[in-house]
């Protein structure tokens, strides 16, 4: 029996964000100050959750996005995180709509290269907050920026998602919502009540990056462009000189080392992937020492690189990431989880509403290798891996789909996370309308709909490929 969602005005002003003060405690920071509410609340503005927002308010709803930064992007923008990967399988597009409109708009600031056969996208970090904060705007997008999700959240009877109580300097509001989309990096709501699972075993999850900028860069002899498929992107000879900086205990780890232009295009500067750190993110001592372990090996870093290549000989750090990013934590528990054998098949079930071009690459826990393999075909994204199996108004997308370890190392990137951020942004405003349980929607309604916002490439069976 389809599952009744109760509504709370989905269309018109009246749902218009509203935000009512609650009477003055002085510093009281136990009960709300604000009550809000909308039809469709978004937690993360990283790049599936910024795309999820700008989908639903262009289906009509009223949108709330809730972000811990001060701007979207997450660690694209705070973690410096780059290129934008992957658009293009074998030469032809498989990611459009809102992500590619958004890679579109920061070609045309000036703020991204997007020519390169390989379907990967570099980008000006500050100009990428600039339009999607712009494009959050112009579609209506209500933004509490600061603001995270504070403990679990308020159930009804039939197990839905009631309310969320935010935290904004320490003071609390509630929000109350018809749906919610989780696209936190941790997981803020499928890591209550049993809507979710940890990816990987403790100790077995891809390990944490400290991403930085680095200036000085003679970026007229140094690879700062990967143009084509199947073409690594790690620097070999800088590879090299750390694996033996590595050895004679200069520092602890390292990984790739990505030294291109991916957050960055000036010329002189070069972005770079290069610490690695194991730790459970979700524990505060453990993540706090990681990340201050990868601070300290920067500049041993960069000392190793400006011995290794002349390209890097004058290089300095002109700028570290605001926050270490994590490859994989939490993940949904939803109707489908997608298997590394049917990803790698190629097979594009009734409810494919993206695809996957990226290798999967899975980077190694206490290691500095990883494990890469080039896709055949496109993988494919089911709507029913977004799909909450335990909370009727609840989806999730980007790093929180549902996945095994292996599909997900493919799936995990950013224009991957944008296109699924699309279509749960979608199906929540659709389901919001309807008054229904995203379950209970007709898959092939959705599907349209991205097709008619020009995600015209997903479930297009008659796209072939070597």
């Amino acid at each position: 029996m389809p599952t009744k969602i109760k509504r709370r005005a989905f269309l018109g002003g009246s749902l218009a964000a509203t935000l009512a003060v609650s009477p003055a405690a002085g510093d009281d920071h136990t009960s709300p100050r604000r009550k809000l509410s909308a039809g469709v609340c978004v937690v993360g503005g990283g790049p599936a959750g910024f795309t999820a927002a700008i989908a639903a308010a262009r289906q009509g709803a009223k949108v709330t996005l809730v972000e811990s930064f001060g701007f979207p992007g997450g660690m694209a923008t705070a973690g410096l995180v780059g290129p934008i990967s992957k658009f293009n399988f074998s030469g032809k597009r498989v990611v459009e709509g809102i992500p590619w409109e958004f890679v579109e708009r920061l070609a045309d600031r000036g703020g991204a290269i997007t020519d390169l056969p390989k379907g990967n996208v570099p980008f000006e970090a500050e100009i990428y907050r600039r339009v999607a904060r712009e494009m959050l705007e112009e579609a209506g997008v209500t933004c509490l920026w600061q603001t995270s999700v504070c403990g679990a959240p308020e159930l009804a009877r039939d197990a839905s998602i009631r309310a969320v109580t935010l935290s904004t300097a320490g003071f609390l509001s509630r929000l109350e919502a018809d749906m919610f989309i989780d696209c936190s990096a941790s997981g803020a709501l499928v890591g209550h009540h049993g809507f979710g699972s940890f990816r990987s075993a403790r100790g077995a999850a891809q390990p944490l990056s400290l991403c930085f900028h680095l200036g000085g860069v003679d970026t007229e002899k140094a690879r700062v462009l990967v143009r084509h498929d199947n073409e690594r992107s790690a620097n070999p000879v800088l590879r090299a000189a750390l694996e033996a900086a590595m050895k004679a205990g200069r520092i602890r780890s390292f990984g790739g080392p990505w030294a291109v232009w991916g957050s960055t295009i000036r010329p002189g500067f070069v972005s770079v992937n290069a610490t690695r750190a194991t730790a459970d993110v979700t524990d505060p001592v453990e993540i706090a020492e990681a990340t201050a372990l990868m601070r300290r090996e920067i500049p041993e870093i960069v000392d190793v690189m400006r011995g290794a290549d002349p390209a890097f000989r004058e290089a300095y750090v002109s700028q570290t990431a605001t926050a270490s990013g994590f490859r994989e934590c939490r993940e949904l528990a939803a109707f489908h989880r997608v298997t590394a054998t049917e990803f790698v098949s190629g097979e594009r079930p009734a409810d494919t509403i993206a695809l996957a071009a990226h290798p999967m690459d899975r980077h190694l826990a206490g290691s500095s290798g990883q494990n890469l393999s080039f896709l055949k075909k496109p993988g494919a994204i089911p709507l029913s891996a977004l799909i909450s199996a335990k909370c009727p108004n609840l989806l999730a997308a980007g790093g929180l789909v549902a996945a095994e370890p292996a599909a997900f190392a493919s799936i995990r990137v950013q224009a991957q996370c944008m296109a699924t951020g699309q279509a749960a942004g979608t199906a929540a405003a659709m389901s919001a309308k309807a008054g229904r349980a995203p379950k209970d929607l007709d898959a092939a309604t959705v599907v349209a709909a991205l097709r008619q916002a020009n995600a015209s490439t997903v479930s297009d069976n008659g796209m072939t490929f070597p």
